[in-house]
C-alpha cells in the first residue's frame, strides 16, 4: 500500500489545548487559544511547562498509519528553505482510519518545543517512510 497516497489532511491548526466531548459527536472537539505566534518572552513556558497541541482533519483510505511531526526552522520569506533542519521530531503516533466518517479529527500535546530563539517554525505532518508532507503549519516567534 501506498500510504503517502491513501489519505490526506486539513485544517492543522496549533493550539495550547484541545478538549474532547463524546457527548456531542457531530463536533466533538474544542480547541483553546489557537496560535498563530507566542512572544520570546513566552519561550521558557512553551518549552518547560506548556504544550502546544496540533489539532488535524484526516480524510481518506481507513486502515492503520503512523504519523510524526517534525518541527523545523525555515526562513521569513515564502520560500520554504530550511535554516537548521529539523529542530524536533515526534512521533510515531499511530491512527486508525475508520473510513465511516468523511473526516476525523485528532490532536497531538507536543511538550518541550526547543523554539530557542526567534524566526518561523514549521510544524509539518508526515507518514511513516514517507519524504513530503501531508500537511504543514507555520509559528512565528518574535521578540
Amino acid at each position: 500500500m501506498d500510504n503517502e497516497l491513501e489519505i490526506g489532511a486539513r485544517n492543522l491548526m496549533l493550539c495550547r489545548g484541545v478538549t474532547f466531548d463524546a457527548a456531542h459527536p457531530e463536533a466533538p472537539y474544542t480547541l483553546h487559544n489557537l496560535l498563530s505566534s507566542v512572544r520570546a518572552v513566552a519561550l521558557v513556558a512553551v518549552k518547560t511547562t506548556k504544550p502546544i497541541c496540533a489539532y488535524v482533519e484526516y480524510f481518506g483510505a481507513p486502515g492503520e498509519y503512523q504519523i510524526w511531526i517534525d518541527v523545523v526552522l525555515v526562513d521569513y520569506d515564502e520560500r520554504v528553505d530550511e535554516v537548521e533542519g529539523d529542530i524536533a521530531t515526534y512521533g510515531p503516533f499511530d491512527l486508525n482510519l475508520r473510513g465511516d466518517s468523511f473526516v476525523e479529527g485528532r490532536f497531538y500535546c507536543l511538550r518541550h518545543l526547543p523554539l530557542t530563539r526567534k524566526g518561523v517554525y514549521e510544524f509539518r505532518l508526515k507518514l511513516a517512510g514517507a519524504y513530503e508532507a501531508v500537511i504543514s503549519q507555520r509559528l512565528f516567534v518574535k521578540e
